[in-house]
């Protein structure tokens, strides 16, 4: 495993990815790192723990929150392999755990500027005016118009010299009264109103992946069916909507989307069960279906490590003679790794920019 240089700290990232594409830390953590002070912490979109690992070194009360189940077991992982305590109660998913106690906020920049400024929201709602935020990122990944909103939102704001490529960001604002204004939604074909929160993938608009897919809800569904990385859940509601009789689980790693998912079955009146989980961890039974629309990015790095996992603990989680059915992007590579999982691998439709698999499995 790699060694962190500035902390001592030996770090992996789960789930793995080799040593050449991506590091458990960057030049950002490095900044971050540089400038906290003890204060009681909390830690934002710190993807495999290494902030999180490196402050429990410090007399500070360091909380992390995190959306991802995924990388609240890398978080788990690196402090056991480190040998430092992590608590229950230092691992948060949601805004409504945030300590009032906390007096120091570290975030690495998120992908989009929308989940962004709900962390903001939520911690201004929640924090005094005295708290103290620090953003690092890649200066490649931080627009100007990002730094114009923020300096313009900030009650206080300096910006760092680059080092490394890296930039850092110190700021205070002012508290803001709660607001349940972060839902975003659409109306699809069949009616259904789905709605998501920041950071959810397609909560906008029905996205063109899904709507090839849903163009084959007339396949000979039953019995128990899966939507693995569900989002704001549009597949799995769809199928559910279209077909009462079966039984649907849905399943992301992303709090914000299992919430979504859950929001948007009430809404609709769908009986379905909605988990959170790293893939299908909280996925115990068997399944006749899984319908999959695999993300192929990690934050900023595009990587299929995520989407080879998924068709992995498909193959397992599949009845014997149970389908995949999976979207994705033409030029992704995903065709020799589905022969390679399952008996028979058929191409339902393609066209410049999408191929639909139906697998089944031995």
């Amino acid at each position: 495993m790699p060694v962190w240089e500035k902390t001592g700290l030996t770090l992996s990232c789960h789930p793995v990815v080799p040593e050449h594409v991506a590091l458990p830390w960057d030049a950002a953590d490095d900044y971050l790192l540089s400038h906290a002070s003890t204060q009681n912490t909390l830690t934002i979109n710190d993807r495999h723990g290494a902030l999180s690992c490196a402050l429990s070194n410090r007399a500070t009360t360091v909380i992390n929150w995190h959306d991802s189940a995924c990388a609240c077991e890398a978080t788990r992982r690196n402090h056991q392999s480190n040998q430092l305590a992590l608590d229950a109660g230092q691992l948060i998913l949601s805004e409504e755990q945030i300590p009032a106690s906390t007096r120091q906020v570290l975030i690495k920049l998120p992908k989009n500027l929308e989940q962004l400024k709900f962390w903001l929201q939520c911690c201004r709602e929640r924090l005094p005016a005295d708290t103290r935020y620090l953003l690092a990122g890649m200066v490649k990944h931080m627009p100007v118009s990002w730094l114009n909103w923020l300096e313009k939102e900030a009650a206080t704001y300096r910006q760092e010299q680059v080092v490394r490529k890296a930039r850092l960001l110190e700021l205070t604002f002012t508290p803001k009264p709660v607001s349940e204004d972060h839902w975003n939604g659409y109306q699809t074909d069949s009616g259904l109103t789905l709605y998501g929160l920041p950071g959810v993938f397609s909560r906008q608009q029905h996205d063109i992946g899904s709507r090839v897919l849903l163009e084959h809800t007339d396949l000979p569904f039953c019995g128990k069916v899966c939507d693995l990385g569900c989002g704001n859940g549009l597949l799995g509601l769809t199928l559910k909507q279209a077909h009462p009789q079966l039984d649907v689980t849905l399943t992301d790693d992303s709090w914000l989307a299992v919430r979504s998912a859950q929001h948007n079955a009430r809404q609709n009146q769908l009986d379905v069960s909605v988990r959170h989980g790293d893939i299908l961890t909280a996925v115990h039974e068997t399944q006749d279906w899984i319908v999959c629309n695999p993300p192929f990015h990690d934050g900023h790095k595009q990587l299929t490590n995520i989407a080879e996992r998924m068709f992995e603990q498909s193959a397992k989680a599949l009845v014997s003679g149970g389908h995949l059915l999976v979207i994705a992007n033409r030029h992704l590579p995903y065709a020799g790794k589905l022969r390679r999982l399952f008996q028979t691998v058929e191409v339902l439709s393609a066209d410049s920019r999408f191929s639909l698999y139906l697998c089944q499995k031995r």
